[in-house]
């Protein structure tokens, strides 16, 4: 009993010392606010919100804080600085950046398509005048081979010449080798010319065979049909190798050079991608899009890139080492980019800047901007609406407006 008497009388003495103490320090609290003069009352977390009597915030509903005269946020002796409250940096979420030299990373993405190599594009052509009696290839899309038959002919020049070469076989002389080039002319190969001995009376007819390895594009030809000799019968592509065409816009060109990687993705794989180099520039602008032809070459030997197809290239352009600055800190009013830079804690100075190159996550400074600076990345629109209004305010001018 006599010990929980003690303690409730050391419990009492002691609070007795803290009321003492708080009670004591208050007035000197009260009495040291009191002598500072209260400019107005504003919002922490949205600056530009400010009123002459305390209240809430009208946007965020948080309580007005009072800014005293002498407090960092109008001392505005230093044109061009922005001063927030005590703690609105924190409350804004106000972050910032070192400026530095960083490598100027810039992607550049283009539109295209997907089209066969034209160096490998060919025409088959009938060798002779005949009558088309055959076909073996009737439909775009077959692939075809060298000396695969594609066709057979009927022709009277052909036969004339086939007697003419087994005449020259039986009486030898400069005849046969005039005879058998003759042949070679109407596109029989060596195996057919060796078995033109063994021919029977009534076999008329000859066949043409490919003089080229690719896929038939458009066909010319009917069965029955006459012909004369060069006269178009089948197109063929080669889609074992083929050409990505991307469209470039004229102020992008001097980035890209050849031999430069570009990814290159096409709908008709998806998640794939492939990578090849830069293989021409064309010299030539188009007048009216301002752009110019990139080409590309894609191997294709399974023949997977369909002809005709629409592709997207994305191009990495080669990175410098640049005085920069994050896209986001920058602020723009026209055409001229500004940003704010941290002078100290709560103090931030507009800087108009001259940028250079863009990359994809940077701006290039050249000017207006000191390595080592800090600028502000996020919270830069508050300050700036905190700049305007104190502009206003400060302004003789917009006071005596109505």
């Amino acid at each position: 009993m006599k010990l929980s008497l003690s303690i409730v009388i050391a419990l009492a003495a002691t609070g007795g010392w803290i009321a003492a103490r708080f009670w004591s320090h208050t007035p000197l609290v009260q009495e040291a606010e009191a002598s500072r003069k209260i400019l107005l009352y504003q919002s922490p977390m949205h600056p530009w919100v400010k009123s002459d009597k305390p209240g809430q915030c009208t946007v965020c509903g948080m309580d007005l804080v009072p800014v005293f005269q002498g407090s960092a946020g109008f001392d505005k002796a230093t044109p061009g600085i922005v001063m927030l409250p005590t703690g609105s940096p924190n409350v804004i979420g106000v972050q910032t950046a070192e400026v530095k030299k960083q490598h100027l990373a810039r992607t550049l993405r283009v539109a295209g398509m997907i089209g066969e190599d034209e160096s490998r594009h060919g025409i088959i052509s009938a060798p002779v005048e005949g009558r088309i009696d055959g076909l073996a290839m009737n439909h775009e899309g077959q692939p075809i081979s060298r000396r695969q038959p594609i066709a057979t002919i009927f022709s009277r020049t052909l036969l004339s010449a086939a007697n003419d070469y087994k005449l020259a076989l039986e009486q030898g002389g400069p005849a046969l080798e005039q005879a058998k080039r003759r042949l070679e002319q109407y596109g029989l190969v060596s195996e057919q010319i060796q078995t033109i001995p063994q021919r029977q009376p009534d076999d008329l007819y000859f066949g043409i065979l490919a003089p080229l390895t690719g896929t038939i594009v458009k066909s010319y030809v009917n069965e029955g049909q006459v012909v004369k000799e060069g006269e178009k019968l089948f197109e063929i592509a080669d889609f074992t190798r083929m050409w990505c065409m991307f469209t470039v816009y004229e102020q992008d060109l001097p980035l890209i050079h050849e031999r430069q990687i570009v990814t290159v993705r096409v709908p008709t794989l998806p998640g794939e991608e492939m990578k090849a180099r830069v293989g021409f520039i064309s010299p030539n602008l188009d007048e009216v899009t301002r752009s110019a032809r990139v080409r590309v070459v894609l191997e294709n030997p399974e023949r997977r890139l369909k002809n005709k197809t629409f592709a997207e290239g994305i191009i990495e352009l080669d990175a410098s080492e640049v005085l920069a600055i994050p896209r986001s800190a920058v602020l723009w009013t026209g055409s001229a980019p500004r940003v704010y830079v941290e002078m100290a804690p709560g103090s931030y100075e507009q800087r108009h800047v001259k940028l250079g190159r863009a990359g994809d996550a940077l701006w290039e400074v050249l000017e207006g901007l000191k390595e080592g600076e800090r600028v502000v990345l996020s919270g830069n629109m508050l300050i700036d609406g905190q700049a305007q209004l104190d502009t206003g305010m400060n302004d003789p001018a917009a006071e005596s407006k109505p």
